[in-house]
């Protein structure tokens, strides 16, 4: 099993006030939405924005501490992890993949560039998007072609998590053990090298956060949150894999910009 490894980093500007509410047992929740824009390059070099919106919780002490500083506009620094939640409504399974704030702060907003998209929230320009990931393939990976020839490759990741918890007896610190799926997408040459990897083979995955969204089969309007791959690379675990068949390469590759274009909801289908 490789080790598990979970971080997301992110500069963007709050697309709103921040909203705080309390669980039942008076644990504090504020949600914080962000707004920014991914400077990509396609294979010609050509440089393309990409829009990106994300919503954060912060819990806690940390919550009760920003909920009545941050205001609309501000820049902020967040890193955090990718939280991976599941549930059944109305006899159907739902999953949720969230982002978990571990630590913010407000940032200067000199020197920096914002503009407001349709719905006039604020956006920053050249953020920060970022996440870094190490864990196990759960099935074998997903290999297709696009109409126009594209190899993008579909990859569901586990990510093993352990955390220092409060036990029930005495007050007692437990490790905590937490398995997070995440889907990861590749497009073209990275694509077609990681279409040749296996069901539970290691992988560290560096990319940055991206949104689906589609209708379900009920009219429902669905949205789900996903890494798109820029960079893979193989871990090893010591000798015994060195002289393996399929060398432990590096892979880095960029992004198809009008394909992915197509996955990003239009800013009126945002969740907030």
């Amino acid at each position: 099993m490789a080790r598990g490894l979970n971080r997301v980093l992110l500069i963007g500007s709050l697309t709103s006030r921040p909203d705080m509410r309390y669980t039942p047992g008076g644990l504090a929740i504020l949600e914080l939405n962000l707004a920014g824009q991914d400077t990509l390059w396609d294979e010609s070099g050509q440089e393309r924005e990409v829009p990106w919106y994300h919503r954060v919780r912060l819990l806690g002490r940390q919550a009760e501490m920003w909920g009545d500083v941050l205001e609309r506009g501000q820049l902020l620094f967040v890193e955090g992890r990718l939280e991976y939640r599941q549930w059944e409504r109305d006899g159907e399974k739902r999953s949720e993949l969230q982002v978990r704030a571990d630590f913010i702060d407000p940032l200067d907003p000199r020197g920096r560039e914002t503009l407001e998209d349709t719905r006039n929230q604020p956006r920053l320009r050249h953020a920060l998007n970022q996440v870094v990931l190490m864990g196990n393939l759960t099935r074998d990976p997903e290999l297709r072609y696009t109409p126009q020839g594209t190899a993008v490759v579909r990859l569901s990741l586990a990510v093993n998590e352990r955390r220092r918890g409060q036990g029930k007896e005495a007050n007692r610190a437990v490790n905590e053990e937490r398995t997070h799926f995440v889907g990861v997408q590749a497009w073209r040459d990275l694509a077609e090298w990681a279409g040749e990897l296996k069901k539970g083979d290691g992988l560290l995955v560096i990319g940055r956060l991206v949104n689906d969204s589609w209708t379900s089969s009920s009219g429902e309007r669905r949205f789900q949150t996903r890494v798109e791959a820029l960079r893979l690379e193989r871990p090893t675990r010591g000798p015994a894999q060195a002289g393996g068949s399929r060398s432990p390469m590096v892979q880095a590759g960029g992004v198809d910009i009008d394909e992915g274009l197509e996955d990003f909801p239009p800013e009126e289908d945002l969740p907030f």
